[in-house]
């Protein structure tokens, strides 16, 4: 970027934007291979959320996040984590649409269009409840109350319940059931469905370093238990997470054997069995089961965390 910042401001830097690069042998400029980056919300057939979008188009465009940081004023951190949307790392306050805003505006992309498919995609669909349509004064109404509806509904059931049961005990014996086997839930977290699921009672150390490793190179989503998106990405083998524990937070993976739980240099197990996706899998579920494998490894240690 050749442009002299000194008299401008932020307006007229993100009215300008990065500078058109000249036209490749095909005749197609970077600004408009960007523009089918956008509309195809793909690149070399991987398809793509909207912080992947804006990342591959600032890449396109050959803009560096320094670039982008110094001609809109806004911090390297931030953007890196609108590309990664990782939101949750962001100041409240309106932050997320501002940026996105600045961002997309200076990448010469529809603002409006790109903030609301972020915020559908990170859930924080609440940052641009202003964007949404506002019906007409016609369609708009009292809503009434279905209540009424609802326990006649209800009342009609248990009438028609109880007559069941009497018309079955008058026509038949009664006949001593034989106790059927529990139902198993069966959690994509979980190595089978006859893995041994008895909680721990080991009480679980409050700083206890539980973080989850990338055994080989996949995709993986952490959500906060309001839906918010921490963490949506494609990891690198060797590349590590600590989501927050006791917080409700779930993780999901298209396939589980590429990421473990480990405890330090304590292996805990796969996130799931081999080349089988995990969706929504509790993250404090494994609490006390990280705290019994680990447990040998803390106690030599004198109770402190285990050594990585």
């Amino acid at each position: 970027m050749n442009m002299a910042h000194d008299d401008l401001t932020r307006e007229d830097l993100v009215e300008t934007g990065p500078e058109t690069a000249a036209p490749s042998a095909d005749g197609v400029s970077a600004h408009e291979r960007a523009m089918e980056i956008f509309k195809a919300r793909e690149f070399e057939g991987e398809a793509l959320r909207m912080g992947q979008v804006l990342r591959r188009v600032r890449e396109t465009l050959g803009l560096e996040i320094a670039d982008v940081s110094r001609d809109t004023l806004m911090r390297k951190d931030y953007l890196m984590w609108i590309e990664r949307m990782e939101v949750g790392e962001l100041p409240g306050g309106g932050y997320l649409t501002a940026i996105l805003n600045t961002y997309a505006k200076y990448l010469k992309l529809p603002e409006k269009e790109v903030i609301r498919v972020y915020s559908q995609e990170c859930g924080a669909v609440q940052e641009v409840q202003n964007d949404a349509p506002v019906p007409k004064i016609g369609e708009i109404g009292p809503e009434k109350s279905r209540w009424p509806l609802a326990v006649a509904a209800a009342a009609l059931l248990v009438v028609l319940g109880a007559g069941a049961i009497g018309v079955s005990q008058l026509v038949r014996p009664n006949v001593e059931l034989e106790p059927q086997a529990g139902v198993v839930a069966v959690n994509g977290a979980r190595d089978s469905l006859f893995a041994d699921v008895e909680t721990s009672k080991r009480p679980a150390p409050k700083d206890l370093p539980l973080e989850l490793v990338a055994v080989k190179q996949g995709w993986l989503e952490v959500r906060g238990a309001d839906g918010t998106i921490f963490r949506s990405r494609v990891m690198a083998e060797g590349e590590s997470y600590f989501p927050r524990l006791n917080a409700g937070w779930t993780v999901s993976a298209r396939d589980g054997s590429a990421f473990e739980w480990r405890v330090g240099d304590v292996t805990v197990g796969p996130l799931g069995p081999e080349a089988t996706p995990v969706f929504s899998a509790s993250i404090d579920e494994q609490i006390s089961r990280a705290a019994d494998a680990a447990a040998p490894a803390m106690a030599a240690n004198g109770g402190n965390k285990a050594s990585r």
